[in-house]
C-alpha cells in the first residue's frame, strides 16, 4: 500500500513529500477530494484557505495554490471539472524521472504518450485517469491533473490519416446499411486496427448531428446507428472498455435515457452489496482490480445520473440513486 498522502499543508505552495505526488497519480484525488467532489465536500476535506474565481459563465475556480479545482454550473448546483496539481508553483520542481520511477517501484507505472507538440511529454495513469505534463528539456512535472484529456494507445497518439479523409468515411458510412458497412470494414480495415476505428469514431462524433437537426440527407437515428456501431468496433479492438464505451453513448445521446441508463447499470462490474470503498479498501496491486470495479461503478452511475430526469422508469431511478448515495465511498 502507498504511504497516506500528507496532511493539509501538503495543498498548499511549498515542497510536499513525494508520497503527496505518487497519492494523487495512484488515487486521483487529494486528501478524498476528487473531481466528482462538491464544492461542500472540497471544503470539508481541504478546508476553508483558498481563493475563489469565476472563470466564464458558470464555471467556478478553487484555488488552494498548489491544487486548484473546477466545478460548472449544473441545475442548482455544481458538477466538477476537474482537479489539478500545479507543480510548477514548487519551491523545489519536481522531476518527472523521479515521480516515475518512485511509482514504478510502488507498482503504479505511469505510461508515455505522444509529446505535445509544444514542448510538453505527457504521462497517463490510465485507471486513475491521472495525466503528467513535463517540460520535455528540464524534465521538471509541471501539472498533474485528473480526469486526463489524453489516453494511452491510439486515443493518444496523432492519427496517420488527415481529419477530413475521416468524415469523408463516415459520410460514406452513414448511408450504408448493416451487411455494406461490415463488408466496407473487412475491406479496408488495417492492420492497426485500434487506431483506425478510433479515428473513425472520432470522426463520426464530430459530424453527430443534435437531436432534431439532419446533415446529409440523413436524420440522428441513421447518425446513432453507425456511432453504435463505431463504438462497438472500438471495444472489440481494444481501444476503449466498456465502462468507455458506455459513458461516450451517454455523452452523446446514442440511446433514449432508460435503455442508456439501462446500459450503464449492466455494465457495472460490481454489485453495490461487494463493491470496494475507501474505507475497506487500500490502493494497492493486490486490490487493483476490486479498486477499479469500484471506479467503474462511479463513473458509469454519475453517467446514469445525468439522465435522472429524464427516466421514466421507477425501478431504474431508484438502483441508479442507490449507487449515487456510495458516490463519496467510491474509490
Amino acid at each position: 500500500m502507498l504511504p497516506e498522502a500528507e496532511g493539509p499543508s501538503t495543498v498548499r505552495q511549498g515542497s510536499p513529500g513525494m508520497a503527496f505526488f505518487t497519492d494523487f497519480v495512484v488515487t486521483g484525488a487529494v486528501r478524498g477530494a476528487d473531481a466528482t467532489s462538491t464544492p461542500a465536500e472540497v471544503t470539508g476535506l481541504l478546508g476553508d484557505a483558498f481563493v475563489e474565481s469565476r472563470t466564464g459563465p458558470g464555471q467556478l475556480l478553487r484555488s488552494y495554490e498548489l491544487v486548484e479545482v473546477a466545478w460548472e454550473r449544473e441545475g442548482d448546483g455544481w458538477r466538477g471539472l476537474y482537479v489539478t496539481v500545479q507543480a510548477h508553483r514548487l519551491d523545489v520542481p519536481l522531476s518527472v524521472d523521479a515521480l516515475a520511477a518512485d511509482l514504478e517501484r510502488a507498482g503504479f507505472p505511469l505510461v508515455e504518450v505522444a509529446p505535445d507538440g509544444v514542448g510538453c511529454r505527457r504521462f497517463v495513469r490510465a485507471d486513475s485517469r491521472v495525466a503528467v505534463l513535463a517540460d520535455e528539456e528540464s524534465g521538471q512535472v509541471v501539472a498533474m491533473m485528473v480526469p486526463a484529456w489524453f489516453a494511452p494507445g491510439p486515443r493518444g497518439e496523432p492519427s496517420p490519416w488527415s481529419r477530413e479523409a475521416g468524415r469523408d468515411r463516415v459520410r460514406h458510412l452513414v448511408g450504408l446499411g448493416a451487411p455494406e458497412r461490415d463488408a466496407w470494414a473487412r475491406r479496408r480495415q488495417p492492420d492497426e486496427a485500434a487506431r483506425w476505428w478510433w479515428f473513425l469514431w472520432v470522426a463520426c462524433r464530430q459530424l453527430l448531428p443534435d437531436e432534431g437537426e439532419r446533415r446529409f440527407g440523413h436524420d440522428r437515428s441513421v447518425w446513432e446507428v453507425l456511432a453504435l456501431w463505431l463504438l462497438g468496433a472500438c471495444e472489440a479492438a481494444g481501444v476503449l472498455d466498456r465502462t468507455d464505451a458506455v459513458c461516450e453513448i451517454v455523452r452523446y445521446g446514442l440511446l433514449e435515457p432508460d435503455a442508456a441508463v439501462r446500459a450503464c447499470l449492466d455494465a457495472i462490474p460490481v454489485s453495490r452489496a461487494d463493491v470496494a470503498t475507501r474505507e475497506s479498501t487500500p490502493y494497492a496491486q493486490e486490490t487493483l482490480a476490486a479498486v477499479n470495479a469500484s471506479r467503474a461503478a462511479k463513473r458509469l452511475s454519475l453517467a446514469a445520473g445525468e439522465l435522472l430526469p429524464r427516466v421514466g422508469d421507477p425501478a431504474l431511478r431508484a438502483e441508479v440513486e442507490a449507487w449515487l448515495e456510495l458516490r463519496t465511498r467510491l474509490m
